[in-house]
């Protein structure tokens, strides 16, 4: 959880000027609380992408942003992606010359998946994915990687939020000042 903090004069300022009037300055703080979430979000995108072999479109539409009242948040999948949507060495079903080779964090590097094979499940041709063969013969399962909220969880460290807080407050006084201006 993120929490952002006004600073003292900011404070001092929108009560003066803006005592009477809460409408405003929940207009202003909205919109700097937006621009602060966009940051956020920006930077877990980023530091993703960063680490782990995945397609910019999932990371794209696995990070969403909601608004209740004066709250924002970033909402992250918890559905597990399927590791076709990784770094995979062939990427369509057919024969190869050598195994599988399957990357999910960059770090790692590759490894060979000797049981990975492309498959359609239960003869339906729009569900391409890639499966491994369990210990039974007859039974197979798709290959799952780690979910959007698994990949994004450890991503929001100190700096950010310092650097968060101070675009918060930069944007407010920047507001703040152009509404005095206009009145």
């Amino acid at each position: 959880m993120i929490s952002l903090e006004i600073e003292d004069e900011v404070l001092k300022n929108l009560k003066v000027f803006f005592g009477k009037e809460s409408g405003k300055i929940n207009k202003l703080i909205n919109k700097a609380l937006s621009k602060a979430t966009t940051y956020v979000r920006s930077q877990i995108k980023t530091r993703v992408k960063d680490d782990y072999e995945i397609y910019d479109k999932l990371v794209n539409d696995g990070l969403k942003t909601s608004k209740n009242g004066n709250e924002k948040s970033i909402l992250a999948y918890t559905k597990r992606n399927a590791m076709s949507d990784f770094y995979v060495s062939l990427m369509t079903p057919g024969r190869s010359e050598s195994k599988l080779l399957a990357s999910v964090k960059k770090k790692n590097g590759t490894k060979e998946m000797k049981t990975l094979f492309w498959a359609y499940y239960k003869s339906n041709t729009s569900k391409l994915g890639l499966f491994i063969r369990n210990r039974e013969r007859n039974h197979i399962t798709k290959v799952k990687s780690p979910s959007m909220f698994q990949m994004s969880v450890k991503e929001v460290d100190e700096k950010i939020m310092n650097k968060a807080n101070q675009i918060f407050n930069e944007t407010l006084k920047k507001l703040m000042e152009k509404e005095m201006q206009n009145v």
